[in-house]
């Protein structure tokens, strides 16, 4: 979904759908994906074989983006809109975020996957070298990890069914990447618009539990520990490693992404970055991820006193 600023559009008279819609992220539409099994582990298992693909996620990512930078465009026609407005802006910015880090925590199960993902891996390398320091470029290193060297050149294919799949994949990535929005289940994750202005304020305002979240994290990451010490785990137990790792952190990333509204939100977020910062059996990128997202919601936090900065009460 491509949006461009009108010219003659103004936020003070856009048509707002008094509807209340459902928002979820992608990171938080994770956990209607932790189904109930026997046990713990299998469910992990299972949670990890049915995560879903980067592409529909680097989709919305895109075009919450792309509502992002028609609002700041907006604002800038009516600066007095802002206040009326700086929660919507919030809750897209989360969003956005959340589809970004899902896309570098999620792994690659098709050529789709790796495309989506290393696109995005190639575009937060590229701002980061053109907008931030070298511990910023070297923190967006750590979390895309090894991308494949782009080709010199591109070999057009030969033969018509290799045209026709050329044009194909093209055309599906492409449709992927510019999603409209559509009614979903409550549970899973779609694309909004400014006109859902009313529905992004709810999102924003019902903010999750954070130390709830950190807590939940801890308890999956001392299984996964307790797993990792099997001398020769089966399939299912290196299934419920991986979906542990991943479910925690993006928990984890929950917590980091979020600014911190009452002093409990504060301790969850000190305590998430030091079991982070003290995990070194786990996946380099992983802690990568949560330093960036913390680095954005301390951005939301500067914003307003209604927040509380971790640095000012560490």
């Amino acid at each position: 979904m491509k949006t461009t600023t009108r010219r003659n559009e103004l936020l003070s008279t856009i048509v707002i759908d008094p509807a209340l819609h459902p928002v979820i992220d992608d990171l938080a539409a994770l956990e209607r994906l932790v189904p109930a099994a026997p046990s713990e582990i299998e469910s992990l298992a299972i949670f990890r074989r049915q995560l879903p693909g980067l592409l529909e996620v680097r989709g919305r990512g895109q075009a919450h983006t792309e509502q992002v930078r028609r609002l700041i465009g907006l604002l800038a026609r009516e600066k007095d809109q802002v206040e009326r407005w700086i929660d919507v802006a919030n809750a897209l910015t989360i969003m956005t975020n959340a589809s970004n880090l899902a896309l570098l925590l999620l792994p690659a199960r098709s050529e789709d996957d790796v495309w989506a993902g290393e696109q995005f891996g190639r575009n937060l390398l590229r701002h980061a070298r053109q907008h931030g320091d070298g511990e910023e470029i070297a923190l967006a290193r750590r979390a895309v990890g090894e991308l494949s060297s782009k080709p010199g050149h591109l070999t057009l294919p030969t033969g018509i069914e290799a045209v026709a799949e050329m044009i194909e994949t093209l055309a599906r990535r492409a449709g992927a990447l510019q999603p409209k929005p559509e009614a979903a289940d409550p549970g899973a994750p779609s694309v909004h618009t400014l006109e859902q202005a009313e529905s992004l304020k709810v999102y924003f305002d019902a903010a999750p539990d954070l130390a709830g979240l950190f807590g939940g994290a801890q308890r999956v990451l001392a299984l996964v520990d307790r797993l990792r010490g099997i001398a020769e785990p089966d399939a299912v137990t290196a299934d419920a490693i991986e979906g542990g790792l991943i479910l925690a952190y993006a928990r984890l990333i929950r917590v980091a992404l979020w600014p911190a509204r009452y002093y409990d939100d504060v301790s969850a977020k000190i305590a998430a970055r030091d079991l982070v910062r003290a995990r070194d059996a786990d996946p380099g990128h992983l802690g990568a991820l949560w330093e960036i997202a913390f680095g954005q919601g301390e951005t939301i936090a500067g914003q307003s006193s209604r927040f509380l900065h971790v640095d000012e009460h560490d």
